[in-house]
């Protein structure tokens, strides 16, 4: 199986433009990364939480956690096209909400070109990181009871997959989601000329079943594509609070994947806040202001679905 090709199919040239992406958010978030220090809190790195290689996860806990019964954890996904990327990109973010009383981690997951891993698997993982540091922390005596969970580009849907269509181990009180991808059908449009061996590995990444065919309609995979996206499981019962970022100029997560959610919400009177980044794109680099909304909306959606 030519694992490589596993979402390539009808997006000509994404897995390089991605791997590009993929580059160039390491490079930044290395550059930007701010140094921990021991005062922020307590920093806990590399816990296991499964078997698989990538199955390890940073936690943070605030000072004088074990004082305060009612904690809530904000649980950050990374992204890197669901094939790369790494837990420490997130980081600053870590270090950020720590300091403001907040439990905090930053989870690696495994990817899409390892053995048997789907998109099923990476939500599977999310679910056994959360139960795995609410026990960890319970051991420090630190008392999680809710959260909020973070992820950007990829990491963004996969937050938006667990939020929409997953058990929480926890109460999820919103979710905050960079440049994810919503609609599956906007980001691989069809192809009639892919290859049927692309097409299968493309099914099996969705739906985490192999179902081989010679002869999949549009009709069928548009259906497995909607399955596998944050908009076709966002209803009156899933749609938690939100913070969306967008960039207007992302090439790769095109300003319909935004247009898609904010029909969704609006449609269903849902609160959520958009913050569009008028001059960047998928690194949401360019626009000072926006990126300063973003930490100010995120603050008050903490103090708000919090309650501290």
């Amino acid at each position: 199986m030519n694992k490589k090709r596993i979402l390539k199919i009808g997006c000509g040239c994404l897995i390089g433009a991605v791997g590009l992406i993929v580059i160039i958010v390491a490079v930044v978030m290395y550059v930007l990364t701010p140094k921990w220090h021991d005062e922020y809190g307590q920093r806990f790195q590399d816990i296991a939480y499964g078997n698989r290689q990538h199955n390890i996860y940073d936690l943070y806990l605030p000072n004088d956690a074990d004082k305060n019964d009612s904690l809530a954890l904000i649980l950050y996904v990374h992204g890197g096209s669901w094939l790369g990327g790494e837990k420490k990109w997130h980081h600053g973010d870590c270090y950020t909400w720590v300091q403001r009383g907040y439990v905090t981690a930053t989870m690696d997951y495994s990817l899409l070109n390892e053995e048997g891993v789907s998109l099923l698997t990476m939500l599977d993982e999310i679910d056994a990181c959360i139960r795995h540091i609410v026990d960890f922390a319970a051991e420090k005596d630190v008392h999680i009871n809710q959260m909020a969970i973070a992820g950007t580009s990829a990491g963004g849907h996969l937050s938006m997959m667990f939020a929409y269509h997953h058990r929480h181990p926890l109460p999820l009180r919103f979710e905050a989601i960079k440049v994810g991808p919503a609609d599956f059908r906007i980001l691989f449009p069809y192809d009639e000329n892919a290859k049927t061996e692309d097409i299968d590995n493309f099914v099996f990444s969705c739906t985490g079943k192999r179902m081989k065919s010679c002869n999949w309609s549009r009709e069928q995979l548009d259906s497995i594509k909607l399955q596998a996206s944050p908009v076709g499981h966002i209803n009156d019962s899933t749609a938690l609070p939100a913070i969306f970022a967008y960039g207007e100029k992302d090439g790769l997560i095109k300003p319909d994947h935004y247009h898609a959610l904010q029909e969704k919400y609006d449609s269903l009177s849902k609160p959520y806040d958009l913050i569009v980044f008028p001059n960047s794109g998928h690194d949401l680099m360019r626009d000072k202001d926006a990126s300063e909304r973003y930490d100010s909306i995120m603050n008050v959606y903490c103090k708000k679905y919090f309650g501290y």
